[in-house]
């Protein structure tokens, strides 16, 4: 079996020319699609029955309602009531057909459990600044007063920390992508040299 020093001797210019060529083609690419900002708030859960747990138990517990809420944000009878919250979110935005819709708004939003905490990390995402913080704020507005509701239970969500925008655009992520594009390209210039050099091997032209 052939070593690595024999394949790859004179060929690591090749190598690192094409891991970084991918890279900046992957990075490129995310120019391609729209950048989008996001607006951040937290939501402080809590559950008046946890008083009469353990900590660890009462923590579980607010996490698993935290849980819950976090998929209702995603649903389409959720987005209807964003839209309906008196906040200026542009409508027209969003797709018309109704399955693109729903995918979209699922993509607009996102929302977990912070681990030990009882605070539930909401985010927007929006190509406009102001978009993002509005649809942020119908979020908020809608679980700190409709959130019982959904769940049945006798809980309490207070907002925490404001919605807040990020200053620049963090989908799609750009060192991600680059990082990713560098992963691809050493591999793929691996498998070609490697190739090339199996198939000069094959016709004779090395010694």
């Amino acid at each position: 079996m052939e070593s690595y020093s024999t394949i790859y001797t004179g060929r690591t210019k090749t190598v690192v020319a094409i891991t970084i060529l991918v890279g900046l083609l992957c990075g490129g690419l995310t120019f391609l699609f729209p950048l989008k900002y996001s607006a951040t708030a937290r939501l402080l859960i809590t559950q008046r029955a946890a008083f009469t747990l353990d900590p660890y138990t009462a923590l579980r517990s607010v996490e698993l309602i935290g849980d819950n809420l976090a998929q209702i944000v995603s649903t389409s009878s959720f987005f209807e009531k964003v839209l309906k919250s008196g906040y200026q979110i542009d409508e027209t935005y969003f797709k018309a057909d109704e399955v693109r819709r729903r995918k979209q708004w699922a993509t607009s939003v996102d929302a977990g459990m912070v681990r030990g905490t009882g605070l539930l990390e909401l985010k927007a995402y929006h190509e406009n600044k102001d978009q993002a913080a509005q649809i942020a704020g119908a979020i908020v507005f809608i679980l700190s007063r409709e959130g019982s509701d959904y769940l049945g239970r006798d809980i309490g969500i207070r907002l925490v920390d404001a919605p807040i925008v990020s200053r620049f655009p963090v989908k799609p992520f750009l060192p991600v992508n680059i990082a990713a594009g560098l992963v691809l390209g050493f591999v793929v210039a691996h498998i070609w040299v490697y190739t090339d050099h199996r198939n000069k091997k094959h016709h004779g032209n090395l010694i």
